[in-house]
């Protein structure tokens, strides 16, 4: 699995421009290590070996290692960069140029989060240019599998924002085909993306949320965390103002979804990035065949 192994210690590793992480095989303790004079030393469980490995990680700068868990011995790894260059490659069998990388790491190392954004803009009149981007996840705790999402980039303001979509995440079984069966998914979200995203989003610049919309939505991210609706709030309050005395204004769709997205774009928590992606995804007007088409890629 890619993984340098040290089979007399238990000791399995794997290290690229991320992060470095070891697995080594978990083993009972004797009974010496407890016991007193007036004890038995000895048990037949001691110096098992345990069906977990534990999971140890660094940054490439550190002295010393974080211990972060442990995971079964079946577990799948693969290592960040392995995923990562699997998808750059398949872009580039594509023929598109890849602008720019941005890499999120948990505090424990143990997570990634790596957007992918490539030159194939589109402009709309509302928003300017989108862009496409791959969204690649992977973890090394077994906590969340190896995923490819498809995703937008958009200008707002100063800041460039990145939301990935929940429909048509390709998960590890899927992603672990041939780079040109991947180019060949790729090259379907291009198309689908060139085709489909300025209809996206000017059918939800032109939708206005109802009460019940609003609320609900802004319900589920005070779920997530009720710092985090009020921030949004915040943030639809200066894309939408009202006059003193006014009542506020339902927003758009786009202007929920860009509000949650704005937010989200810069929440360290990758856990929390990827429910608050979902929630501005459950505002979005998508066509129909965008739809089907990145159902068709999740099972590609």
């Amino acid at each position: 699995m890619g993984l340098t192994s040290d089979e007399n210690k238990g000791l399995y590793s794997y290290s690229d421009r991320y992060s470095e992480v070891v697995y080594r095989q978990l083993i009972t303790l004797p009974s010496e290590a407890y016991a007193t004079s007036n004890e038995d030393s000895v048990h037949e469980t001691d110096g098992q070996q345990v069906p977990l490995m534990a999971i140890y990680t660094r940054s490439l700068t550190a002295v010393g290692y974080t211990y972060c868990g442990y995971v079964s011995d079946i577990y799948q790894f693969i290592g960040n960069d392995v995923l990562n260059q699997q998808i750059r490659n398949a872009i580039q069998e594509v023929g598109l140029p890849i602008i720019t990388e941005n890499t999120n790491m948990d505090f424990l190392l143990t997570q990634m989060r790596n957007e992918i954004v490539i030159q194939s803009s589109q402009n709309c009149a509302n928003v300017g240019d989108i862009l496409p981007v791959m969204i690649v996840n992977n973890s090394y705790n077994g906590r969340r599998a190896a995923t490819v999402a498809f995703g937008i980039s958009v200008q707002h303001e100063n800041d460039r924002l990145v939301f990935a979509f929940n429909l048509g995440e390709m998960k590890q079984i899927h992603i672990a085909n041939s780079n040109t069966q991947m180019s060949s998914v790729i090259t379907s979200y291009i198309q689908v993306f060139s085709n489909d995203i300025t209809d996206m989003i000017t059918s939800s610049f032109q939708s206005q949320l109802t009460q019940d919309q609003f609320l609900s939505t802004l319900d589920v991210i005070e779920n997530i965390g009720k710092r985090r609706r009020e921030e949004i709030s915040k943030f639809l309050a200066e894309m939408n103002p009202s006059e003193e005395g006014e009542d506020v204004a339902l927003p758009s769709a786009w202007q929920m979804f860009l509000a949650i997205v704005r937010y989200s774009s810069f929440e360290p928590n990758l856990n929390m990035k990827r429910l608050l992606e979902n929630a501005a995804e459950s505002v979005l007007v998508i066509p129909t065949r965008m739809q089907e088409v990145l159902n068709r890629l999740q099972s590609s």
